[in-house]
């Protein structure tokens, strides 16, 4: 399975790919999880109006 970090502007109502993990593995987990606390520490001003999450990209589901 293939990992993506999504973030999503609440106001926008959209996802943004913010990068894709390749083929998953603990390493690749751990730095999706890494550059999603730096995004949300580099969005931080605009508190609570962005979302992030790790999703299966989706071809996965094909």
């Amino acid at each position: 399975m293939k990992l993506q970090l999504v973030a999503r502007h609440l106001r926008d109502d959209q996802d943004l790919v913010v990068e894709d993990a390749g083929v998953v593995d603990d390493v690749n987990v751990a730095i999706l999880i890494s550059h999603m606390e730096a995004e949300i520490e580099a969005n931080r001003a605009e508190g609570a109006n962005w979302r992030f999450s790790i999703q299966p990209i989706e071809e996965t589901y094909k």
